[in-house]
This record gives structure tokens, C-alpha cells and sequence, in this order.
């Protein structure tokens, strides 16, 4: 009998087939900003020292993954113990974080604080950037990325943590062996980009496979900020209550430890939410502050008007540290809130499941739930970078663009696809002289562009793909999901099945989706940890899901469109 004989379920779907994402060729360069995972198994060489030491911290370096063209230090962080200020200070980020730098045997330096480049600045030299591993509470790996194989002979490797009282201090290395080793990476997939063809956009990231790791102890690069940078206005420390007290003063423990002392109430309910100190600094602050307020509450678990606790605030908005001091405290990590989630439950899906699976009560995801994730992330990779400000777009399901174009009242033989090369304009096109951001125009005039499985229709700046009569008339024998981005706020989607509307939905963050559809928390709306150049795209992965188009990359949305159509003045989707 076959290790594995038996029966076998398989699921069945309604969604067409889509074309795979698919890996393009290795492409060598100077520069490799981040380590090529995807495609190699580095060369690795072992070497164990500590490389730096304070009171309750040591570092150890524990060995070298040498990639084509570059090389990653694997660091291990040891703590021995978390202070009650936090573990990283009263003001959690900041200058007296960890930071790192390489002197070459060229002579050339290199470290974990510089500025990131102009990108025209046709830069040559190599960048060090820290990132996050996995790891627990009291133990971190990291790895310290040097985008340049470094040049043969000595090198000395530096660390400095002032925060953790981690003096300057320097370890010699001989870089000869790591350029040695670098022929020895193998590449797994030599012949990338011949097989198949490669999905274009931006590279797959699945959220559950984030790293986990101390990110608030990495010192930040000083990138360059715009001339007067906003700060918040001053908190007065002297008074013995919140008031004044915006998001960003959370972040300063000394400013809360000085309110607590003059007499403000550490459980103290906002009129309007139920949001306590705790529940704000949870989400907001540092872990100073948190550790000065559980110093003086008495209920971890307080709840907000919604049900919901600190750590469900710490959790959506990413504060490891913080979710580490409530969790210490006794918050319940498994008690449902919203949606009959918990914390824990959400956390297990992001970069903080390291701190939350070995707890007590701790259920772990099934396979089903992990690939389900696992997707609804591919899903929303895809739309990495697109601006979304005023957009308004249109997923269906099964029609082609000329068909599209007929729904849409117009004829394809008068919507010629437009070589945006040879003919140059707003947005990328010429059709007639229009231009899609003119307030006048911006209603009559849509981007069609087919894709697999069907079609998107954008208007950059106007909402009309996502109301009833466009979506109702897209829609006949299909499904269309519109949705726009309004720029003074609100983004709103519309569900359309077989010419009539199925569901209409404003989609929201935290406490605005508490008996939310399913596809609300897959496709993470309620986290508020995302990158500046994420936003929008958890939306527009949903709404093309939804749909039941898969999208391989998000040239459809935030490119160019291959037609434009102009509504007839007196049609009735003007209405």
C-alpha cells in the first residue's frame, strides 16, 4: 500500500481558470537590495561570536549567507529580561536603537543609518539594512544585508545599542571566504522565464510568511524630510487628566508617567468610544506608556463600545512590543471581540504568530485557512503601488472588452485600441483631446482593458464603476464588483450579479465591520499595520476576487487602458 493511499478530497471552484503567477528570469546587478530567496539556496559559512554585549542584551553573529551577488549576516539578539519602561526604551524607535556598519577592506563605509538615495543618483555603493527573523520574546534572529559581495581581505563589522547600554563595539572579518563561496548559491529555477511566461508586477508576498522579528529595535535611515515637517502640538504634562492628548502622544511614556503622577485616571473611558489610556497607547504608543499604565489599571481587558480589548488594538495595528507587555499582564488572548475573532486569532496570521502560538488555548490555523490567506495575500501583492485617490474600477467576469464597450452604450468599431507610444496624452492616451481628470469629461469617459477571464473598466477620477446602472448593465449573465476610492474619504463597493444588485458596502477598518463577510478579514481590512505603499490594495484585491477575476498583475488598474469609451450624453448610467 502507497504511503499516502486513501481517499482524497478535493475542492471544487466556480472562479475560471486564471494564469498562474510565474517567476521571470534571475537577472544580475550590481545591486541586490534584498536577498533573492525565490530563486536560490545560498552558499552558507558558519562563524559564531558575540559581536556585541550590554547589561541584559548580547549579540551574537552565528553565521553568512552568501548570495550571487551579495551576502546576509544571520544575527541572534539574546534578552534577558524586559524592563518595565519597555524593552526598547521609554520612547520605544528611535536614536538609541540598534545600528550597524561595515568598514570594506577598500577602505569604503557603509551602515544601517544611512539615507536611502535619489533614485536618479546613480548610485554605486552598497546599502546595510537590518531586517526582522523569527524568534520570541527574549530571542531574535536578524539578518543585516550588505547589497555588495564585499571585497576581499579585512573587514570589521560594528554594533552600537545605545538603548540596551550596548557600547561601539568592532569584530574582524576576512571577506576572502565569503566571495569564495559566492559561486556556490544555487540557483533553483536556472531556466526562469523560458518554461513559461512571467507574471508581470510586483513580487508575491504572503503575509503568513512574514518574518518575525524586533523591527521597532532597527534604527531608522534618515530619510530626507520635506522642509517643516509637521509635529503635533505640545501636551501640557502639568495636567491631571487626557485632554490634549493626540495619537502621537502616546509615543512619549514620560508624558503619560507625569499625568499619571498628577492624578489622571488610568481607566478613564472616552464618552464617545469607551476607549481607555490603555486601549489608545496600545495602539499608538510606546511601550513606555504601556508599561506606565498597566502599572496603574486594574483590567488589562477593558473593553471599548465595540468589545474590544487593548491587545486587539495592538494586534491590528502591529505593536509587537506592546502586545508583549499586555500579554505579560494577562490579557486574554483568545477571548472573542469582533466578528468572534480574538486577538490571537488575527495575530496568528501576521508577523506577530510567534508570540501568540505557544500560549495556552492557542488553536492553531488549519491547512484550509492558511492557504486561504495564503491566496487572498498573492491576491493583494498584485496591487502593490497602485494609487487609488479618486479611482473608481470595475471588475466582470466573462466578457471581453468589445462587449464591454456595447454595455457600456458605445461602439467598439469607434474605440480603436490606442498605441500609447506613438500617441501620446492624458493618462497615457490621446482619444479626441479628453482628459480623464477634467471634472467635466472625467463622468462620460472609461478605460476598458481586457484581462484573463474578463475585463477592468477604470475612471481615474470619478465614481461611476461603482454605481448601480454602470455595474447593472455590466453585469447580465455575470458578476461585476465596482468600487471607488472617495478622495475626502469612504471607500464604497458594489456587488452586481446578473444585471441586478446583489450587495452595497462601505469598507472600513476596525469597528465598522463587526459582522463583516468573511472576505472583510481575509482580505484584511481591519489591520491597520500596512505599508504606505500598500494601501488600497487589500480593496482592489477583494473587489476582483469578488468578482471572480484573478489578476496577475495590475496593469488593468493603474496603467494606461488599451480602449477608452465615452458614455452617450443621454444615457440613463448618467443618471
Amino acid at each position: 500500500m502507497n504511503f499516502f493511499e486513501g481517499p482524497i478530497t478535493s475542492g471544487t471552484t466556480s472562479e475560471p481558470p486564471a494564469r498562474p503567477l510565474a517567476l521571470g528570469a534571475y537577472e544580475p546587478a550590481e545591486e541586490e537590495e534584498s536577498a533573492p530567496r525565490d530563486r536560490f539556496v545560498p552558499a552558507r559559512l558558519s562563524q559564531v561570536v558575540e559581536i556585541g554585549a550590554g547589561p541584559d542584551v548580547r549579540i551574537m553573529l552565528t553565521g553568512w549567507e552568501i548570495w550571487p551577488g551579495s551576502v546576509t549576516m544571520q544575527l541572534s539578539v539574546f534578552l534577558r529580561q524586559i524592563p518595565p519602561g519597555g524593552r526598547w526604551g521609554a520612547d520605544g524607535p528611535g536614536p538609541g536603537a540598534l545600528r550597524c556598519g561595515l568598514l570594506l577592506a577598500d577602505g569604503r563605509k557603509v551602515t544601517t543609518l544611512d539615507a536611502a538615495p535619489w533614485p536618479t543618483a546613480g548610485r554605486s555603493g552598497p546599502t546595510l539594512r537590518l531586517s526582522g527573523g523569527s524568534g520570541g520574546a527574549f530571542h531574535y534572529q536578524m539578518g543585516l544585508h550588505l547589497s555588495q559581495l564585499p571585497p576581499t581581505g579585512p573587514t570589521r563589522l560594528v554594533v552600537e545599542w545605545p538603548d540596551e547600554q550596548v557600547p561601539e563595539t568592532a569584530t574582524d572579518i576576512d571577506a576572502t571566504a565569503l566571495r569564495q563561496l559566492a559561486g556556490e548559491a544555487l540557483e533553483i529555477w536556472p531556466d526562469a522565464g523560458s518554461q513559461a511566461p512571467a507574471a508581470d508586477g510586483p513580487e508575491v508576498r504572503s503575509f503568513l510568511g512574514v518574518g518575525f522579528g524586533p523591527s521597532e529595535i532597527m534604527a531608522p535611515a534618515p530619510y530626507p524630510e520635506p522642509p517643516g515637517p509637521w509635529t503635533p502640538p505640545a501636551a501640557d504634562p502639568s495636567r491631571a487628566d487626557w485632554e490634549g492628548m493626540g495619537h502621537d502622544h502616546w509615543l512619549d511614556a514620560d508624558l503619560v508617567r507625569a499625568r499619571l503622577a498628577n492624578g489622571a485616571d488610568p481607566d478613564a473611558a472616552d464618552p464617545d468610544n469607551r476607549a481607555t489610556p490603555l486601549h489608545l497607547a496600545a495602539a499608538h504608543g510606546s511601550p513606555g506608556a504601556v508599561a506606565a499604565l498597566l502599572a496603574r489599571t486594574a483590567d488589562a481587558d477593558a473593553r471599548d463600545d465595540e468589545g474590544c480589548t487593548p491587545l486587539w488594538h495592538a494586534v491590528c495595528h502591529g505593536a509587537q512590543a506592546n502586545a508583549a507587555l499586555l500579554l505579560e499582564a494577562g490579557a486574554d488572548a483568545w477571548r472573542p471581540q469582533l466578528g468572534g475573532r480574538s486577538p490571537g486569532r488575527l495575530a496568528l496570521t501576521t508577523a506577530l504568530a510567534p508570540l501568540f502560538a505557544g500560549l495556552p488555548g492557542a488553536v492553531p490555523l488549519t491547512d484550509e485557512e492558511r492557504a486561504a490567506q495564503r491566496d487572498a495575500d498573492e491576491r493583494i501583492a498584485v496591487f502593490r503601488g497602485v494609487g487609488t485617490e479618486g479611482l473608481s474600477v470595475a471588475f466582470v467576469l466573462g466578457i471581453d472588452e468589445d462587449e464591454a464597450v456595447r454595455r457600456l452604450g458605445g461602439d467598439p468599431r469607434d474605440c480603436p485600441v490606442r498605441d500609447v507610444d506613438a500617441e501620446p496624452g492624458p493618462d497615457g492616451t490621446d482619444l479626441y483631446g479628453f482628459d480623464p481628470y477634467d471634472v467635466d469629461e472625467a463622468e462620460r469617459w472609461v478605460g476598458v482593458t481586457s484581462v484573463n477571464g474578463g475585463c477592468v473598466l477604470i475612471q481615474p477620477s470619478w465614481y461611476g464603476m461603482s454605481t448601480d446602472p454602470v455595474l447593472n448593465a455590466l453585469s447580465p449573465g455575470t458578476t461585476a464588483y465596482g468600487v471607488s476610492f472617495n478622495p475626502k474619504g469612504g471607500t464604497f463597493g458594489t456587488f452586481s450579479r446578473d444585471g441586478r444588485t446583489a450587495l452595497g458596502e462601505e469598507i472600513g477598518k476596525p469597528g465598522h465591520h463587526g459582522g463583516s463577510p468573511e472576505g472583510h478579514w481575509l482580505y484584511r481590512f481591519w489591520d491597520w499595520d500596512v505599508p504606505e505603499d500598500m494601501w488600497g490594495a487589500d480593496v482592489l484585491a477583494y473587489a476582483s476576487a469578488t468578482a471572480g477575476l484573478r489578476l496577475t498583475d495590475a496593469a488593468a488598474v493603474d496603467g494606461p487602458p488599451r480602449r477608452w469609451v465615452e458614455i452617450p450624453e443621454n444615457s440613463p448610467l448618467m443618471e
